[in-house]
C-alpha cells in the first residue's frame, strides 16, 4: 500500500510540475512581437497571461467601457494560433461589428479572417461553413449563426477556440444563441461584455455557466445561496460569490488602467448648412422617388436607401448610382429620369457643405499648429469631387479609400503623418487604421449608423493621441442627416460617449432593428414633414429611454464588481 501510494503520490507530483511547466511558458506571450499599432498596456498583457495560465482558455472578460476587450481578445487568439493550441477560431458578434473585427484581426494581429458577410454565406452555406483554410479565423454575426439555416452547420463544425463578442447579448439561456453556444462544446470560449449584469443576477449566472458548467451550483441553488429574496439585483454572501467569480473573471476598471488609457478632451460640433436650390431640388427628387417606388413595391429598396444616403453626400454619388440604376433597368426610364435631370443641375453649382469645408481646412492652424485632418465620406464618388476641389484651391491632401492596395493605403498614411494637412477618407478604406496623428476629424457626410461615426472617431481620438480633438459634422438643413445628429446628440449625447457605448444603448433600444434601417423606414412610410419629425421624435425618446437604463446597469455593474477582479 505505501508503494502504491508512493506512486500515486509521484503522479499528483508530475501533473503539477507538468502545469506548472506550461504556466511558465505563458510569461512571454508570443503575440507580443507581432501587435501593430496598438499600444502594449500592463493590464491588458495580465490578463491575457491570467486567462491563459489560470482559466485555460475560459473567461469572461469584463473591462469596463473603452479598455479593450477587444484587444485582449485578439491577443489571445493571436496566443493560440501561433502556439499551434488553436486551429479553428469562431468569432461571434452583432451584425454591426462583423467588418469591424475582421478588419482590426487584420490590421493589429496580422490575421486574415473570413466573415459570414461574404456573399457565399448566403448562396451556399453548407460549403461556406464546412470550408476553408486551415488554420480558420472566421467572424460570424449573432443573427445568422443562431438562424435556423445556419446553426446546424456550425454545430457541425469542431471549434477549438469561440470568442463571443457582446456576450451580454446571450444572458438569457432560454434563448436560441444561448443554446447554440452552449452545445458547441470548444476547448476555449471567450465571453466579452461590459455589462455582464443587466437585468438581474441570473444573467451572470447564465454566462459563468456557459464557461463552467457547475461553478456556480444549478440556479435554484445560485439564487437562494446569492441573491437576497425579493431583489434579484442584490448579492448575498458576497465574498464567497467574489472568489467563485474570481476563478473565470476579468474586470479591469478606468481607476486600475490609470494614466496608460487617459484622452485629451475632444469637442463636436454640428454644422448645418442652408441647400443652394439646385441641392433641394436634388434631394425632394431622390425622396419623391423613395415614397412612389416603395408604394409600387418594385425597386430594391437597398438601392433607394443608397441614393437617399448619398443625397446626404454629393450630387456626384447620386448621379453615378442613378446612372448605374438606369443602365441596369433596375428603375423605369420615367422614375429615374427626375433624379438624373437633378443631379445633373446640382453638379454645376458649388455644394454649400464644399464651401464650409474648404474653410476648415484653410484654419487648420487655428486649432493648433501643425493640426492634420481627416475627411470621412462614405462614397467613392463624394471623395473624387472633393480631392478635384481641393486640387483647385491648391490644396495637398492624401487619398485613402477601399479600391486601394495594402502599400498604396500605407503611403497616403504616411503623407499624412510627414508631408500633407488633410486626408480624404472612406470609411472601407480606414477600417483598422489608427490616425491618432491627426487631430481635426471631419464628417463630411454621415454614416446613419451610430456605430460607424463611433469608428469614425476612435480613429483619431485614441490612445497615443496628445492633442484636444475637434469633431466637425456637416449636414444640410431638412436632411436626414441634421435629423439624425439632432437624434443623437440631444438625446444620448453620442459625442460625450466612451467608444463602445453606442452599441449598449442601441441594442437595448432597438434590439434587431439597426438603427439605420429605422431611419430609412421613416422615410419610406411618411409623406409630410410633420409626420417625419413625429416619427424622429418617437425614436429619440427610444434612445432617451435606452440611455438612462444604460446608465443604471454601468452603476449597478460598477458597485457589484467594484475594483474585485481587476488582472
Amino acid at each position: 500500500m505505501a508503494g502504491a501510494r508512493s506512486t500515486l503520490e509521484d503522479v499528483v507530483l508530475a501533473l503539477e510540475a507538468w502545469r506548472l511547466k506550461l504556466a511558465d511558458q505563458f510569461d512571454e506571450l508570443l503575440c507580443l512581437a507581432r501587435l501593430k499599432d496598438v499600444k502594449r498596456l500592463d493590464y491588458q498583457v495580465e490578463t491575457v497571461q491570467r486567462v491563459l495560465r489560470t482559466f485555460c482558455g475560459r473567461a469572461l472578460l469584463a473591462d469596463e467601457v473603452g479598455l479593450g476587450k477587444t484587444v485582449e481578445g485578439g491577443m489571445l487568439i493571436s496566443e493560440y494560433l501561433l502556439r499551434g493550441m488553436a486551429r479553428s477560431v469562431l468569432v461571434i458578434c452583432p451584425a454591426a461589428l462583423v467588418g469591424q473585427w475582421r478588419a482590426e484581426l487584420a490590421s493589429k494581429f496580422a490575421i486574415e479572417a473570413e466573415s459570414t458577410d461574404e456573399p457565399r454565406f448566403r448562396s451556399n452555406p453548407e460549403a461556406a461553413w464546412a470550408s476553408g483554410r486551415e488554420p480558420r479565423v472566421l467572424v460570424a454575426s449573432l443573427q445568422m449563426a443562431r438562424s435556423s439555416r445556419h446553426a446546424e452547420l456550425v454545430r457541425a463544425r469542431r471549434w477549438d477556440l469561440v470568442v463571443v463578442d457582446e456576450a451580454h447579448h446571450l444572458k438569457n439561456r432560454s434563448t436560441v444563441g444561448y443554446k447554440l453556444l452552449d452545445s458547441l462544446r470548444s476547448r476555449f470560449l471567450l465571453l466579452l461584455t461590459a455589462t455582464p449584469v443587466e437585468n438581474d443576477l441570473e444573467e451572470l449566472y447564465n454566462l459563468v455557466t456557459l464557461l463552467k458548467p457547475g461553478q456556480l451550483a444549478t440556479p435554484a441553488a445560485f439564487k437562494s445561496r446569492f441573491v437576497e429574496k425579493g431583489n434579484p439585483f442584490s448579492p448575498r454572501n458576497r465574498e464567497r460569490l467574489r472568489e467563485l467569480l474570481g476563478e473565470v473573471m476579468v474586470r479591469n476598471t478606468r481607476a486600475l488602467a490609470g494614466r496608460g488609457i487617459e484622452l485629451p478632451p475632444r469637442f463636436a460640433q454640428t454644422v448645418v448648412v442652408e441647400p443652394s436650390p439646385e441641392e433641394t431640388a436634388l434631394y425632394e427628387a431622390v425622396l419623391g422617388l423613395v415614397r412612389s417606388a416603395g408604394d409600387s413595391g418594385g425597386t430594391p429598396r437597398l438601392s433607394l436607401r443608397t441614393l437617399l444616403e448619398e443625397a446626404g453626400s454629393s450630387a456626384e454619388a447620386v448621379l453615378d448610382t442613378a446612372r448605374v440604376l438606369g443602365r441596369e433597368k433596375r428603375l423605369a426610364p420615367t422614375a429615374i429620369a427626375p433624379v438624373l435631370e437633378a443631379a445633373r443641375a446640382a453638379t454645376q453649382v458649388r455644394a454649400r457643405k464644399l464651401g464650409k469645408l474648404l474653410e476648415l481646412v484653410k484654419a487648420l492652424d487655428s486649432f493648433s499648429p501643425g493640426s492634420k485632418a481627416v475627411v470621412f465620406t462614405r462614397f467613392r464618388a463624394t471623395l473624387q469631387a472633393l480631392s478635384t476641389a481641393l486640387d483647385a484651391e491648391g490644396i495637398p491632401h492624401a487619398s485613402f479609400h477601399g479600391g486601394m492596395s495594402g502599400p498604396e493605403k500605407d503611403e497616403e498614411v504616411e503623407r499624412l503623418r510627414t508631408d500633407v494637412p488633410v486626408m480624404l477618407a472612406t470609411d472601407v478604406g480606414g477600417e483598422g487604421r489608427n490616425l491618432q496623428f491627426a487631430n481635426v476629424l471631419v464628417n463630411y457626410d454621415l454614416p446613419w449608423n451610430p456605430m460607424k461615426i463611433e469608428q469614425r472617431i476612435g480613429r483619431l481620438h485614441r490612445i497615443g493621441q496628445t492633442r484636444e480633438v475637434q469633431v466637425f459634422s456637416l449636414c444640410a438643413r431638412g436632411s436626414a442627416e441634421e435629423r439624425i445628429l439632432d437624434v443623437l446628440d440631444r438625446r444620448i449625447h453620442l459625442f460625450e460617449l466612451v467608444i463602445g457605448e453606442v452599441d449598449l444603448i442601441l441594442g437595448r433600444a432597438l434590439e434587431e432593428k439597426e438603427f439605420d434601417a429605422r431611419v430609412f423606414e421613416i422615410y419610406e412610410r411618411a409623406r409630410t414633414e410633420a409626420e417625419i419629425a413625429a416619427h424622429f421624435d418617437g425614436l429619440a425618446d427610444e434612445l432617451s429611454t435606452a440611455r438612462g437604463h444604460y446608465e443604471k446597469v454601468k452603476s449597478f455593474d460598477e458597485a457589484l464588481f467594484r475594483r474585485d477582479f481587476e488582472a
